[in-house]
C-alpha cells in the first residue's frame, strides 16, 4: 500500500514539473509572437510613404519589453533546471543562440533610432526590424519543438 501511495506522489510531482515546464514553453513562444508583430509593425510602418517616427519609436520600446519578457522566461526555464533529452538539449541550446540574436538585432536597431537622422537611418531600420521578425518566428518553431 505505501508502495502504490509513494508512486502516486511521485507521478502528481512529475506531472506537475512537467506543467510547469509546458507553461514556460508556452510563455516563451508568446512573447516570440508578440516580439515578432511588434517587429512586423514596425517594419510596415517604415515602409509607409510618409511613416510615423513617433509610432515607430513607440512600437520600438514595447518591442524592446518584449524581448526583456522573453529574456526573464528563458532565465527562469533555466533555473528550473530541467531534464532534457539529448534533442531537447540541442533546441535548447538553439532556442537561446536565437534569443541571444535577437538581442543583437534589438541593440542595433534601438542604436539607429536614438542616433542620428530616423528618416536617413529608414531603411536599416527597417531591414534589423525584419530580422528580428524573422527570427523570432524562427524561435517559436524551435520552441514549439523543444515543448513536445
Amino acid at each position: 500500500m505505501k508502495t502504490i501511495l509513494s508512486l502516486t506522489a511521485a507521478f502528481a510531482f512529475a506531472a506537475t514539473g512537467a506543467t510547469a515546464d509546458t507553461n514556460t514553453f508556452q510563455s516563451i513562444i508568446g512573447d516570440a509572437a508578440k516580439i515578432q508583430r511588434d517587429a512586423q509593425e514596425i517594419s510596415m510602418q517604415l515602409k509607409n510613404k510618409q511613416p510615423d517616427f513617433e509610432a515607430v519609436k513607440a512600437k520600438s520600446e514595447a518591442l524592446s519589453n518584449d524581448i526583456k519578457e522573453l529574456r526573464s522566461d528563458l532565465a527562469a526555464f533555466e533555473s528550473t533546471n530541467p531534464n532534457l533529452t539529448g534533442q531537447q538539449k540541442k533546441d535548447w541550446e538553439l532556442v537561446k543562440t536565437k534569443a541571444e540574436l535577437l538581442l543583437i538585432f534589438s541593440d542595433q536597431k534601438n542604436s539607429l533610432l536614438s542616433d542620428g537622422d530616423v528618416k536617413k537611418n529608414r531603411s536599416m531600420l527597417r531591414a534589423y526590424s525584419d530580422g528580428i521578425a524573422k527570427r523570432a518566428e524562427l524561435l517559436q518553431q524551435t520552441a514549439k519543438r523543444l515543448s513536445r
